[in-house]
């Protein structure tokens, strides 16, 4: 019996393995007028954010962002090229934070002020680089 579970681990396995396929996922293009918008981040690295954190992205008409860290206010020119972004010149606000609100922003800042690939499905925009991985929520159309 014990041979008979066996086999057929050892066939399942290569079935399974057979249906494998070397072809790879090429992402959408992404236009900026899909950014265009207001959005709320509720996960940093797939984990979901504490309700104290407020954090979000303002993306207006005029490619110029804003919007909230997580403590601080940010702001700068939105560029966007070949489905990645980056915040040009970002400046922010300097207040006291708390230490959950000061690592998120850590993280924030750190993705959005270098070049971040861009995938957007709907209602959800996920901003990633090789540390971090934003998940924003649409809001509103910017009306900037």
């Amino acid at each position: 019996m014990k041979t008979v579970k066996i086999i057929m681990l050892l066939l399942s396995t290569m079935i399974l393995g057979a249906c494998t396929s070397d072809a790879q996922i090429v992402p959408k293009k992404v236009k900026i007028e899909q950014l265009q918008y207001n959005w709320e981040l509720t996960h940093v690295d797939n984990i979901k954010l504490a309700t104290v954190i407020n954090s979000s992205l303002n993306i207006g008409n005029d490619n110029k962002g804003s919007g909230n860290l997580g403590c601080n206010k940010f702001f700068g020119q939105v560029e966007f090229n070949n489905n990645q972004l980056r915040i040009a010149k970002m400046g922010h606000t300097r207040m006291m934070c708390s230490d959950l609100k000061n690592d998120v922003e850590l993280d924030v800042s750190q993705v959005l002020g270098g070049w971040a690939n861009v995938m957007i499905d709907n209602k959800t925009l996920i901003i990633s680089n090789n540390k971090h991985s934003l998940t924003y929520q649409k809001l509103n159309k910017n009306t900037k």
